[in-house]
């Protein structure tokens, strides 16, 4: 491979292209990876500069050769039933609660799945709709799957698979509804023609009120993390805007609407959470106890001071905790650049306080720079060898990259500097269920129940992403009944 240096104006036009065509946005702390995607691919179409590479992706010829980079710069990990809690809840909860609501209007089910990839979504939410048929009235289904990638829609079209796709299909479903030839499963064509493929750009495209309104559910997980916040609430508020009332959006687990909605109620739901459109009578009476709430609440220094930051003059503590504040104040409004930005002269000194560090891990984690979160938290950690909350981010950081035995021992890690760490205790629940350790599983949840209703105090709000107490005692019930029925 040809080894080129990406100059500053060479990597801004690349990443205001890629963005204007696919909504996806590249950090600066980015530019190394893209700058290896561009040559791979620069390799294959012969090229020798970046000069002609931008003017092939920029010409009318360059639509294919986009289609191959979008397919590098966005490397999906998905599978059919990722994440089994949330079909569950679809299947189990939020199916039945829709046809019985719709039972007398014969309306049809609409399902959009909303950054499909390979189609390993949306169909597994036929795989869903069609087992429930059996015997079941039925309205009329559509299940609209788009995507940004045509060569990813080309292959979902296809329905083929190998094992590591179907690997946590259920065994009857993967007898009925598909077939195997060598290391490939094909899936059934009655399957596929639940599913209609489409284009469909998120960030750039236009919602179309008849075609893209009145949806019954939406499912957008793991693809808002390549966007860039203000983006991510345009996107945000259009969902909203295409759900009927009381529809439901599905997001992925590090995708949190805490700092980009304040449209959405968080609901449990058969042990997940999941958001909901709910009425507008309900949402007045919701929104107008948030804000009495919030005026009552004291806002507190940033948390998580360091004996580096004890050790400092009180004039620099001081200045110190009004920088993480307003950072903090940046961070939800959906502004992690320009928290980043007021908190870098506070890195690269070897004085830099916990607060600071965690902080901008934080917002790495946010950004989806997962990578430098990690290397953060590890610069924490290795100053603060008993920073509770050095380790809490860190194990939150390799779960959302899907490091399960990593986050695991991380989380232990929590728990033994923190026994009553409650929230370290439900992730490690939904590890131990996630790998297969039931008993674990179940232990942590009933861990996080007893803690919660004994030392309420011991719940850090904003660390559980705006989730209530209560919220998390129920999910925490819902899911030991789950896993007591596995058995």
């Amino acid at each position: 491979m040809v080894e080129l240096e990406l100059s500053d104006k060479e990597f801004k036009s690349f990443r205001d292209l890629i963005a204007e065509r696919a909504g996806i946005y590249f950090e600066p702390s980015k530019q190394d990876l893209l700058r290896t995607n561009l040559l791979q691919r620069m390799e294959d179409c012969g090229l020798s500069n970046f000069a002609d590479y931008f003017q092939l992706l920029s010409s009318p010829a360059g639509t294919k050769e986009f289609d191959h980079l979008l397919n590098l710069i966005i490397i999906p990990e998905t599978y059919f039933f990722r994440d089994q809690a949330q079909f569950r809840a679809l299947e189990h909860f939020i199916i039945p609660e829709i046809l019985k609501n719709e039972s007398d209007s014969g309306s049809s089910l609409r399902i959009w799945s909303a950054g499909c990839s390979t189609g390993e979504e949306p169909y597994t939410i036929a795989l869903i709709v069609a087992a429930g048929m059996v015997g079941v009235k039925y309205p009329s289904v559509q299940i609209l799957a788009t995507d940004v990638s045509n060569a990813a829609l080309e292959a979902a079209r296809r329905g083929v698979y190998g094992a590591r796709s179907v690997r946590d299909v259920p065994k009857e479903y993967l007898n009925r509804f598909f077939s195997k030839k060598r290391d490939k499963h094909f899936l059934d064509e009655s399957i596929k023609q639940m599913v209609e493929f489409s284009y469909f750009n998120l960030v750039t495209e236009p919602y179309p009120l008849l075609e893209m309104s009145g949806w019954d559910i939406i499912f957008c997980r793991n693809v808002t993390i390549y966007f860039q916040p203000e983006s991510t609430k345009k996107v945000i508020h259009n969902f909203y805007q295409s759900l009927r009332q009381g529809g439901y959006l599905f997001a992925g687990y590090s995708e949190s609407l805490r700092y980009l909605s304040d449209e959405f109620s968080t609901v449990q739901v058969g042990g997940t959470f999941v958001y909901k459109k709910e009425p507008q009578d309900k949402r007045g009476k919701k929104k107008a106890r948030r804000t009495r709430r919030n005026r009552g609440r004291q806002r507190t220094p940033a948390s998580g001071r360091s004996r580096r930051l004890g050790a400092l003059p009180d004039r620099k503590v001081d200045e110190i905790q009004q920088i993480c504040a307003r950072a903090k104040e940046l961070l939800e409004m959906g502004k992690p650049e320009q928290a980043g930005d007021l908190l870098a002269p506070y890195l690269e000194k070897s004085t830099a306080s916990e607060s600071v560090l965690l902080l901008q891990a934080e917002i790495f984690l946010n950004q989806g720079d997962l990578e430098n979160a990690v290397q953060l938290c590890q610069r924490i950690i290795s100053c603060e060898p008993l920073s509770v909350a050095g380790y809490y981010l860190l194990a939150v950081v390799y779960r959302t990259w899907e490091k399960e035995r990593k986050a695991i021992e991380e989380f232990k890690r929590v728990l033994y500097l923190k026994p009553e760490h409650a929230l370290a205790r439900f992730n490690l629940g939904d590890l131990y269920s996630q790998v297969g350790q039931l008993d674990e599983a179940k232990l942590e949840y009933a861990n996080v129940v007893r803690l919660l209703r004994e030392v309420p105090d011991v719940f850090d709000e904003r660390l559980a992403g705006g989730f209530s107490p209560t919220l998390l005692i129920d999910t925490c019930l819902s899911r030991i009944k789950e896993l007591d029925k596995s058995e």
